[in-house]
């Protein structure tokens, strides 16, 4: 156990150490600017056309806005980082030393799944910062120091669970695990999660993440137009920390599946094909 702990540290700090590259910084910077680039574009366009009505509409959206713009990068982030956890390895021609090391092949799988949650988590946050540090300037937000800890409380549960699952399927499907993973995200917290009064979606990651951030951020959604719409819909809601334990479940779950799989599965490198 403690050769894994120190193996998974020690491969974190090597991936994060190696993202320091002239491109992956760029791309890590273009991710953490995209959602206050396009919140900041449609309020000076909103104050450009000095209509009260759009602005009043850009008001009440802004953090569903918010929300969305900062999950699709903390999604793609996650991708990039967590499903090629195997793949890249065998590609740079180091499997064979990794898989001959005592906990080699545990170490780097917690190790790039930490790298992962540690990226997602940091540009999420980033990005979140200055879209409420925007908001709060262009409409006077209440309370929105409360807002970005909520906001970022949630994203923390979010990066964690998504660089886990992720992280998995990497270690099931080699070369095409970021297509699975993305196949994965349009089936289950897109079409399943999105149908009202099922039990299906309350098996989703996005049910559980929605309902955490209903509980505390405040009502966001834009359909229902309201929270008593949506409970008639959806159900009565659990306590909060009902959705966190269950999440924390997933996260444990899909580690355990990936650390057995990567154990146990003889992967075909290059030189034995």
């Amino acid at each position: 156990m403690k050769t894994w702990l120190y193996g998974a540290l020690a491969t974190c700090a090597f991936e994060l150490r190696r993202s320091f590259t002239i491109q992956r910084t760029a791309v890590s910077i273009v991710l953490a600017l995209f959602p206050p680039a396009i919140l900041a574009i449609l309020v000076f366009a909103t104050n450009l056309s000095g209509s009260s009505e759009a602005r009043m509409a850009i008001q009440d959206f802004t953090k569903l806005l918010t929300v969305f713009l900062v999950a699709l990068v903390c999604l793609l982030t996650a991708l990039l980082w967590a499903t090629p956890n195997v793949y890249s390895e065998i590609e740079g021609k180091s499997w064979g030393f990794i898989a001959s090391r005592p906990g080699g092949r545990v170490s780097v799988f917690l190790g790039k799944f930490l790298a992962s949650f540690f990226v997602s988590f940091s540009i999420s946050t980033i990005a979140i910062s200055l879209c409420v540090l925007i908001a709060n300037r262009s409409f006077g937000m209440q309370d929105a120091q409360g807002l970005w800890i909520s906001m970022c409380s949630v994203f923390l549960i979010g990066c964690m669970v998504y660089s886990a699952v992720f992280s998995m399927i990497g270690t099931l499907f080699i070369k095409r695990a970021m297509v699975i993973a993305a196949g994965y995200l349009f089936g289950s917290d897109i079409v399943l999660a999105s149908i009202p009064g099922a039990i299906i979606n309350q098996l989703t990651i996005r049910y559980h993440l929605q309902e955490i951030g209903i509980a505390w951020m405040g009502w966001f959604l834009p359909a229902p137009a309201t929270e008593i719409e949506y409970r008639m819909i959806f159900g009565q809601p659990w306590p909060s920390f009902v959705h966190v334990l269950i999440l924390l479940g997933i996260v444990a779950l899909t580690l355990g599946i990936g650390c057995w799989t990567i154990v146990n599965r003889e992967y075909i490198t290059a030189d034995d094909s």
